[in-house]
């Protein structure tokens, strides 16, 4: 049997007992269980909301390369050989934005795929619609600090686009994995401890395809966060 199947009995099965036990009652769940149940919830979610993740941009639309668009252009450096080397980027107007005292904010990785996270052993993941491919965004968060943090996203939701062409761009989403930046509850980092959140999009997977750099924006102003390589 699949392991998808397994899963999908046992969350019925919780389900059902919890049904069935009524209000009146309560029922002890160990944590595998809860967790099953939140992956089948996260699923469900996915497959069953429709959203229109297309965003018509805000503001002009612009030909890659352009001086105003941002788009393909990449501050570098050359050390001393003249190889180009990497310019360490400036994520502190994200972490502004978000409201983020005491931690730093740096780029981790982009994951294209059907689904996120991908490794195999998670419980809880995010599918992508059929015909479309999940960017998510991932970034490093460090604590810079001596002391603990606890960060809930504001209620002002975050807003964050996919720059996907030079007159395209996807809307993120709001999912139910625990480091979505979208929709942060009580996420803990310890003095000097580094995780990683992500932003989620989905786009057309022909896009998908042709997607060669990460260019995200955020706020309703449409503001750019520095483009980096896929």
């Amino acid at each position: 049997m699949k392991k998808n199947s397994i899963r999908s009995v046992a969350v019925l099965s919780a389900m059902c007992a919890v049904f069935a036990t009524g209000c009146s009652k309560g029922i002890d769940i160990n944590n595998e269980q809860n967790d099953i149940i939140a992956n089948y919830a996260a699923r469900l979610v996915v497959r069953t909301t429709k959203v229109n993740y297309l965003y018509t941009p805000d503001i002009k639309d612009t030909q890659p390369g352009s001086a105003d668009d941002g788009y393909d252009n990449e501050e570098t450096q050359t050390d001393s050989q003249g190889n180009t080397i990497a310019v360490k980027k400036d994520y502190t107007l994200l972490s502004d934005y978000m409201k983020m005292k005491g931690i730093d904010i740096t780029y981790k990785d982009s994951v294209i795929g059907d689904e996120y996270p991908n490794d195999g052993s998670a419980l809880f993941v995010v599918e992508a619609e059929p015909g479309k491919k999940l960017v998510a965004v991932e970034y490093y968060l460090t604590n810079n600090t001596d002391a603990d943090i606890t960060y809930s996203v504001s209620q002002d939701t975050p807003v964050f686009r996919l720059k996907v062409d030079s007159s395209k761009s996807v809307m993120s989403f709001k999912t139910l994995l625990l480091n979505d930046f979208s929709n942060m509850k009580d996420f803990k980092l310890a003095a000097g401890e580094t995780k990683t959140a992500v932003i989620v999009f989905q786009i057309d997977a022909d896009d998908a395809e042709t997607l060669s750099k990460i260019q995200v924006r955020y706020g309703n102003g449409g503001s750019s966060l520095p483009t980096e390589p896929r």
